[in-house]
């Protein structure tokens, strides 16, 4: 059956009838198409539909294939072209065939698997600067950096490191930022002011679970991601958090879509205020853990620089020079898979206890004697994971506490007391009340 006003078949292909396309209508069709990829469309065959969909490459949406058949008349009466031929197969014959996205730094507009032959479009954006810089860079940049990175040896292997994203996105470094600092320093500037118009691909949480939740995309699609003063005590979530720091594929679950591991490019940056933002062991070589930063005058004066800084990067040109900067620093001598101890972090593995001890010396002080269930909810309470029954034993004895059998109030109890306690200071110290 012929649709109306075309010569297009409902399977969208031309009717034997139909003459082949002249030079004229092969000439117009030509440049529709170019229309079309200019503008980021390619045929789409995903697992998420049985129907060939039209893909656009730039904002990531789909659309049925009779938009072709609408678009082609829309442009030809805004071009003022005319055309005989409308076959809707004919037209999409050279558009790029995908069968759904990666994300691929240093990959082209698409992407062939070798494995299995087939094409994806490439979602990894560059940052294509407007032309030869019509500024200099400010002298307010390089000032910038010297406060958020006071010590001028962790400055420039801090600055490797982010030139390091410009320079090879593809290279995933084993090894991150992390920074910690009185409020209002700069650090969520460097980010979101800085980076991320440059970067394009930044994301900024503020909790673990934004990276590590179900459906959560941010490792398979992110350059850099801001920890922007996470809050956790589970050593289940900082276990969770050690494997993703070091290693080149996630496990990545989709809505709709087939889970599984993908390559990650992922950097992070983890800015907190506290002096130990997490729990770190001896042998800690997953963070570049900077000099703690204060305000050189005060958090006024602070505010007054970056808000010169940030007048400076609103100039025409300005954003094109501080990325030639970050693609031209100097990277002799860095190494993305190794960074060495400093004396930061040396002083942060010293205040280190596992989490769940920590938690329980602190519930101890409040609470002499209690239950293990009154134990297990002050730690849901305070947003963590309880540990498991085996581990239990084991945390009480690393604090001088015993879990044991006492009748009180003419009833039978496990309590959880200080090693040796007698009954008398027991039944004193236990009031269920208190919980």
């Amino acid at each position: 059956m012929t649709q109306a006003l075309t010569l297009v078949t409902s399977d969208n292909t031309t009717p034997a009838s139909a003459s082949k396309p002249n030079i004229e209508d092969k000439a117009v069709i030509a440049l529709f198409v170019r229309h079309l990829k200019d503008r980021g469309f390619c045929k789409l065959d995903s697992s998420s539909s049985n129907q060939t969909q039209i893909y656009n490459r730039f904002n990531d949406t789909s659309l049925p294939f009779t938009y072709i058949d609408n678009a082609f008349n829309s442009w030809l009466f805004k071009n003022g072209k005319k055309c005989t031929y409308r076959s809707t197969q004919y037209i999409t014959y050279t558009l790029p065939h995908i069968v759904g996205s990666k994300f691929m730094p240093e990959c082209g507009a698409y992407y062939t698997d070798p494995n299995s032959d087939c094409q994806y479009v490439n979602t990894y954006r560059q940052y294509k600067p407007s032309g030869e810089p019509t500024v200099m860079l400010s002298p307010l940049v390089h000032e910038f950096f010297n406060r958020l990175f006071p010590v001028p040896t962790e400055c420039h292997q801090a600055l490797q490191w982010l030139a390091h994203i410009f320079q090879h996105p593809k290279q995933r470094p084993s090894y991150h930022l992390m920074l910690s600092s009185d409020v209002g320093c700069g650090k969520g500037f460097l980010v979101n002011d800085m980076l991320q118009p440059l970067l394009l691909h930044t994301a900024v949480v503020n909790s673990y679970s934004k990276i590590m939740g179900k459906f959560s995309t941010v490792l398979e699609d992110s350059l850099l991601v801001l920890l922007d003063d996470p809050k956790s005590k589970s050593e289940d979530t900082q276990t969770q958090l050690k494997s993703l720091l070091s290693e080149e594929r996630a496990y990545v679950e989709r809505k709709g879509l087939q889970a599984g591991m993908v390559q990650t490019y992922t950097r992070f940056i983890l800015a907190s205020n506290e002096a130990r933002p997490l729990h770190l062991e001896s042998t800690e070589r997953r963070w570049f853990v900077l000099t703690p930063l204060v305000h050189r005058v005060n958090a006024t004066e602070t505010q007054q620089f970056i808000q010169c800084l940030s007048d400076w990067l609103a100039l025409s040109g300005s954003m094109d020079a501080l990325y030639d900067f970050f693609m031209t620093y100097d990277l002799t001598g860095f190494n993305h898979k190794r960074i060495e101890q400093t004396e930061t972090l040396k002083a942060m593995i010293g205040m280190s206890t596992n989490p769940d001890i920590e938690f329980i010396q602190h519930f101890v002080a409040d609470h002499k004697v209690f239950t293990n269930l009154e134990l297990m909810e002050a730690f849901k309470a305070e947003g963590m994971q309880p540990p498991s029954s085996k581990q239990v034993p084991h945390l009480l004895r690393e604090v001088g506490l015993e879990s044991s059998q006492k009748r009180i109030d003419d009833k039978l109890r496990r309590l959880i007391h200080p090693i040796g306690m007698s009954l008398d200071d027991i039944r004193t110290h236990y009031n269920p009340s208190d919980f």
